[in-house]
């Protein structure tokens, strides 16, 4: 069940937005501090809360949940902030969301450290979310889900998801070769697990991966989730910054692996500053790889102290586009540079 749209009035940043999202692949663009991964996580908090509800599971194997605890739960534990009440944009205040799928709904209120949330629809048929944080988690993997159960960690409850993840064992089928192949040609070797810890199986040799670049580390985590069947039909898949240590020339591969993921049944949802990657996958809209209506570009923009909000189905509908203001005021001033006062650019 594809989410369609999430509502945001007074939370973090957000006085009053909205994002209707495409069934496919959603594109989040923006300058530091315009909430692009404050929508990412608030969409993994909730779906995840939704379907543990839903599931009648608890967190980290507690009792019968109720809905008003797992929302609480996953807020903090996905934010970290120090109590609810950060989560109001001017505070003291109220906060109100929803999440909405084809045929369910979650609604959630903050007013100061109180929470309140309301469920409607169908949560069973709600799907896994998956957050991708910026950076790889596969040479921290080695007892990371124990240490994060019983002691105080730095990191959030992303991290811990995706590791619990991670450790699941491989299919049978080692997942989509369509998906697959590709990222293991790159890699130029096949991924593995032994003994709790990941390794790059090359030809003729295995390394472990906190042995290898960051970069291959990041493409082998998520060859690892296509094999161990993680990244599946009906998932969602939250991708924050998937460019961050990735050689630009890899765009056209994340590109394929995001439009591959959708035309699989996943819903994805990219949060970038790299030209190269958005322009991939606006090009995949230009060419019909991904047909109309099957992706969505959000150009999120401060004015003064709101942030705002809009949507194209290509990257050129954007009236604002902070990557590409960033790239004509570099051409500009390689411009005057390279040429005198008074003499013509040519």
């Amino acid at each position: 069940m594809k989410l369609t749209r999430l509502t945001l009035r007074g939370f973090t940043v957000f006085s009053d937005a909205a994002f209707d999202f495409a069934p496919g692949v959603n594109v989040l663009i923006g300058e530091n501090g315009t909430g692009k991964s404050h929508v990412l996580k608030l969409v993994y908090a909730l779906t995840e809360a939704a379907r543990r509800f839903a599931a009648g599971e608890g967190l980290d194997g507690g009792a019968e949940p109720r809905l008003d605890d797992l929302v609480r739960g996953m807020l903090m534990g996905v934010f970290q902030p120090d109590s609810l009440d950060s989560f109001a944009k001017h505070s003291p205040g109220q906060a109100d969301v929803s999440l909405e799928w084809e045929e369910a709904r979650v609604e959630v209120t903050l007013t100061g450290a109180a929470l309140t949330s309301k469920a409607t629809g169908d949560l069973s048929r709600i799907g896994r979310p998956l957050f991708i944080p910026p950076r790889e988690v596969l040479s921290i993997f080695p007892g990371f889900v124990e240490a994060w159960l019983h002691r105080e960690s730095a990191f959030d409850r992303t991290y811990f998801d995706l590791c619990v993840a991670l450790g699941l064992k491989p299919l049978r089928s080692r997942g989509p070769a369509a998906l697959l192949d590709p990222i293991e040609q790159e890699l130029g070797g096949k991924v593995s697990m032994r003994d709790g810890r990941f390794y790059l199986n090359y030809p003729g040799d295995d390394m472990e991966v906190a042995m290898v670049a960051e970069g291959d580390r990041k493409l082998a985590m998520i060859a690892y989730l296509l094999i161990n069947g993680s990244l599946s039909e009906n998932a969602y898949l939250l991708w924050d910054e998937p460019e961050a240590n990735l050689n630009p020339k890899r765009a056209r591969l994340t590109s394929d692996t995001a439009v591959g993921l959708a035309h699989a049944g996943a819903q994805v949802f990219i949060a970038t500053h790299d030209y190269a990657l958005t322009s991939e996958l606006s090009l995949k809209v230009d060419t019909r790889t991904l047909r109309p209506g099957e992706a969505a570009f959000f150009g999120l923009r401060r004015d003064e102290d709101e942030v705002l909000v809009e949507r194209g189905e290509r990257l050129a509908e954007l009236q604002h586009n902070a990557i590409l203001d960033a790239i004509a005021s570099l051409h500009e001033r390689e411009q005057q540079a390279l040429f005198a006062p008074g003499e013509t650019p040519r």
